[in-house]
């Protein structure tokens, strides 16, 4: 009984081992943009939600370097697109950052959550208006995005229009 529970031990150790260089490899894989790689490794059983030592997801890192086919694959493998890291951004918030219309495009088809914001209150359509990448708005606005800080503008622009109605009254 003795030397079962060793060896269902090690194979439970190599188990924990394998899985976290898998893990590790996904992270470069990914950040190398190697599709096929990525792709193996996820029909393998790597996880597509995996995140980095500081707890950024693959996702993300693969939308921050506007890879799509890499993105496509996590996808597919299950990776939740509204993941966040540390800071609060998502994978479809970095994508808008920097421009990649097309990774942005597939993070709307797959469900991202295009109104979310990340630990400093800024929006995907935010972060995209701030870099001018006109391309991105668009496909954010016609997914139901919203820039907030404009709503709030023209609620107090109306409701200083009703006071001075108000006083001349």
């Amino acid at each position: 009984m003795s030397r079962f529970y060793w060896m269902i031990l090690a194979i439970c150790i190599s188990a924990d081992s394998w899985s976290e260089d898998q893990a590790q490899q996904l992270l470069v894989a990914v950040a190398q943009g190697r599709e096929q790689t990525v792709q193996h490794l996820l029909a393998q059983g790597a996880d597509a939600n995996t995140k980095t030592a500081a707890g950024r997801p693959v996702l993300v890192v693969a939308a921050f370097n506007g890879n799509s086919r890499t993105l496509r694959a996590l996808l597919g493998a299950g990776a939740t697109p509204d993941q966040v890291d540390q800071a609060g951004n998502t994978a479809l918030m970095d994508a808008s950052a920097f421009g990649h219309v097309d990774v942005v495009s597939l993070l709307i088809l797959a469900g991202a959550d295009v109104n979310l914001k990340n630990s400093a209150g800024v929006s995907a359509l935010q972060r995209a208006t701030l870099g001018k990448h006109h391309a991105v708005i668009a496909r954010l606005q016609e997914a139901g995005a919203v820039d907030e800080t404009e709503e709030e503008g023209e609620e107090g622009e109306g409701e200083g229009e009703k006071k001075k109605e108000g006083d001349g009254g």
